[in-house]
């Protein structure tokens, strides 16, 4: 499962997860502009211990997915 997470800087993040909720890799920062065209970015295992420390510390947001007609 992929999530994303905005940084409190304004930068957008993929995070990939397993079955249990555990953040298994991370991809960013994105382009806000190329969201529609992230069929699948590179994930680095190497910011997990990074991303688990910024959401730990709330200075990363979920972001809600949201339908645009």
């Amino acid at each position: 499962m992929t999530t994303f997470w905005q940084h409190r800087n304004g930068k957008l993040y993929a995070v990939k997860h397993d079955t249990f909720g555990h953040i298994v890799g991370v991809a960013g920062p994105l382009d806000w502009d190329d969201l529609h065209d992230t069929d699948d970015p590179e994930y680095h295992s190497e910011l997990v211990l990074w991303a688990e420390g910024e959401i730990e510390r709330r200075a990363m947001q979920r972001m809600r997915a949201t339908h645009i007609c």
